[in-house]
């Protein structure tokens, strides 16, 4: 199986992505919904886009750092491969919650690192 693509901000983080689950949200207008009567649906979708739900392996406290500054603007750019098309697209995203997972510390070493850091990217 391929090697998930995770490319933010120019930082590849792909050797560090456990799970990348890609779905497509659809946008739909301010008249979509349900007849009340038949309840039958109707929509107008404006827009599709994508959303990342995203799972990191075990981070050191640099690769975090450098996680969390590349998440932090409101936007920034990020590469993945695209179900839809087999192809790596680039994209410009938002993220809003980003938990960090669990501290811990390595035995031998003191170095602090994260398990378990996941995060959403929603494009913009």
């Amino acid at each position: 199986m391929a090697q998930p693509v995770l490319i933010i901000n120019g930082h590849d983080y792909a050797a560090s992505v456990e799970e990348l689950n890609i779905s497509r949200n659809d946008l739909d207008a301010d008249g979509s919904g349900r007849d009340v009567q038949t309840g039958l649906m109707y929509r107008t979708r404006i827009a599709s886009k994508m959303k990342a739900d995203v799972k990191m392996l075990r981070l050191s406290q640099a690769e975090m750092q450098q996680l969390h500054d590349d998440l932090s603007p409101t936007y920034y750019s990020a590469t993945v491969v695209d179900p839809a098309t087999g192809a790596q697209v680039t994209k410009t995203f938002y993220t809003s919650t980003v938990p960090f997972g669990a501290q811990r510390y390595d035995r031998e070493t003191g170095a602090p690192y994260y398990d378990g850091m996941s995060f959403s990217m929603t494009e913009r």
